[in-house]
């Protein structure tokens, strides 16, 4: 009969994200998962598998915890303030001093160039799913009036998307909180330009 788990899978995939969020895909090795879990290589490996599928399902663990702001965004009154939900909470993370919250397992796995097949498509379509998020909520605001910019929706998109990059890295290389607000408020300020 096999043994009953003595952990939460929910906690220790909490504890595997934060690893590849900070490290990166190749930075993170099994040790450093077994330091950050408290298990043992075969518990991680029967559990969630071998790196690539432990790294695929951090992915979705990191989506999962932007949930809360996604549905803050959908009850937004307005497109713009829907944005500006986003941003704030994008900035707070950025300038948590927790390492973990600075990073962002989908824009650091692209910038780290993680190529393999099924790794590459879930970062991708990631990304692809938080513009399209961005467009539609530009696309919102130009209809309900709180967005002046009517340029296309995918090319403010694309302008916004670029903005959560450049906050991941300004987190990166120091930057403060009121520099990351200010960095936001400014490219922010281009869809009030009629």
């Amino acid at each position: 009969m096999p043994r009953e788990r003595s952990f939460s899978e929910p906690e220790v995939l909490d504890r595997l994200t934060d690893v590849f969020s900070t490290h990166g895909y190749a930075g993170t090795s099994l040790a450093l998962l077994q330091e950050a879990t408290g298990l043992g290589k075969q518990s991680l490996y029967n559990t969630f598998g071998d790196k690539q599928s432990m790294y695929l399902q951090a992915i979705d663990c990191a989506v999962q915890r932007g949930a809360g702001v996604t549905a803050a965004m959908q009850s937004a009154a307005e497109g713009r303030e829907a944005l500006a939900l986003f941003f704030d909470a994008m900035v707070r993370n950025c300038a948590s001093a927790d390492p973990a919250q600075r990073s962002c397992i989908v824009t650091g796995g692209l910038l780290e160039g993680v190529d393999e097949p099924p790794l590459a498509w879930a970062l991708t379509a990631r990304w692809q799913a938080t513009h399209e998020l961005l467009r539609s909520v530009v696309e919102r605001g130009q209809r309900d009036g709180s967005i002046a910019n009517q340029a296309p929706s995918a090319e403010l998109a694309e302008l916004l998307i670029a903005l959560v990059s450049g906050l991941r890295v300004a987190a990166r290389a120091g930057r403060g909180r009121a520099q990351m607000e200010r960095l936001a408020a400014l490219t922010l300020g281009v869809l009030d330009m009629a």
